[in-house]
């Protein structure tokens, strides 16, 4: 045994030593793992046998009663005037006064001048332009005159026939009465003129933002400032079109306004018309209410509850009842039965659904697909969804 082991010991046999011990190693912990595997068999086989029975579904369910619900939904809308008008004079001219309220947030009454323009021109204008009508009333006297005479002289030659056009001299005095319509025409223009030289709100303005200024020169059509009419403010909002028949809206329907971020009380307003097209971003409807308060100013957030028609012989159920969007778990005679729902209303927690036989309760708690032809066992029992459950 000595020799044996001197010669492992040496360096040509070190290799040789070293692989016999690892094929030693493998073979001793292969022979471990099948013991060990054997025994586990050994031990599974004088234990208890697996059931191919189907375990029971263990439900909560619900026995509501029939109730009435009036359903509602509140959305977001906002104040704005119906249309914001162009501050914009119609003639050219320097500024000789302004309306002292005419500033943002200035509130200006129906027939006041916003501001004045230098009318100097306009006045000589129109000087000149009935100047130019009573000329031309004196070319068509004088033309009416002559003509008359020339008709005189014809009748005396040729008693028995009409004078001619160009005796009578119709061409011309046509061309003077043409002269005169437009002469008065630019007596009217000038009058006009001579009035634009005065801006004035024809309804109560309300200023949003002005640019005038005594002394400045304005042009015919350019901007300097906007106003609103306080009567023109309404509500904007929008809402799914499927809401406008749940909720029964139509036009003169009553609802409640809340002002955002105020401690006012609601008020109420109606629905003054429904929009025609949806909104190609938003697929929503607008909404336009009027506005019967005259506090609010464009830009006011305001919340809007609408409230459809009530309706009875209802269930309202928690929307962990719902199967599907359409469809309900009902338990009859220790089995699930997939019950579809006409639904009334749909909350984020609360769906009200068309009465229904029940049976022995509607199913509250998630029921896996793979479980649904498991026989099923009612575990606890509620008839109101706000209520605890009661152990059956």
């Amino acid at each position: 045994m000595n020799r044996v082991f001197k010669k492992l010991g040496t360096a040509e046999n070190k290799e040789t030593a070293a692989g016999f011990l690892q094929i030693i190693f493998v073979l001793v912990v292969v022979g471990g793992m099948l013991a060990i595997t054997a025994l586990l068999n050994f031990k599974a086989a004088k234990g208890p046998a697996l059931s191919s029975a189907a375990e029971q579904l263990v439900v909560d369910v619900l026995r509501p009663s029939p109730t009435n619900h009036k359903a509602s939904q509140t959305i977001s809308g906002v104040v704005e005037a119906r249309a914001n008008v162009t501050i914009s004079p119609e003639v050219n001219g320097r500024v000789t006064s302004v309306h002292p309220d005419l500033l943002p947030g200035g509130t200006i009454t129906a027939g006041d001048v916003l501001f004045s323009l230098d009318k100097t021109d306009y006045e000589i204008a129109l000087e000149r332009a009935a100047a130019e009508v009573a000329s031309t009333e004196a070319d068509l006297t004088q033309a009416v005159a002559d003509a008359d005479n020339f008709i005189k002289d014809w009748q005396r030659v040729y008693p028995d026939q009409p004078a001619p056009a160009l005796v009578a001299k119709e061409p011309q005095i046509a061309a003077i009465r043409a002269r005169l319509a437009a002469a008065k025409a630019n007596v009217r223009q000038a009058k006009t003129n001579l009035d634009r030289t005065k801006i004035s709100a024809k309804n109560t303005a309300r200023i949003v933002e002005s640019g005038i200024e005594e002394g400045q020169f304005v042009v015919a059509g350019g901007q300097f400032g906007t106003y609103y009419v306080p009567e023109s403010l309404r509500i904007r909002t929008t809402i799914e079109p499927y809401f406008i028949d749940q909720l029964n809206i139509t036009a003169n329907k009553p609802v409640s306004v809340t002002v955002s971020n105020s401690s006012a009380a609601p008020f109420m307003s109606t629905v003054v018309s429904i929009g025609a097209s949806l909104d190609p971003q938003t697929r929503l409807l607008p909404l336009i209410l009027d506005l019967p308060v005259e506090n609010l100013t464009p830009g006011t957030f305001v919340s809007v509850k609408i409230e459809g028609d009530k309706v009875g012989d209802v269930f309202q159920l928690p929307t962990t009842a719902l199967a599907t969007r359409t469809s309900v778990w009902r338990v009859s005679n220790d089995k699930l039965e997939n019950v579809p729902v006409t639904i009334v209303d749909l909350t984020n927690d609360t769906a009200v659904v068309k009465s229904f036989d029940v049976k022995d309760g509607i199913v509250t708690s998630q029921v896996p697909t793979s479980f649904a032809t498991r026989p099923v066992k009612i575990r606890a029992v509620r008839v109101d969804a706000s209520q605890p459950f009661e152990d059956k």
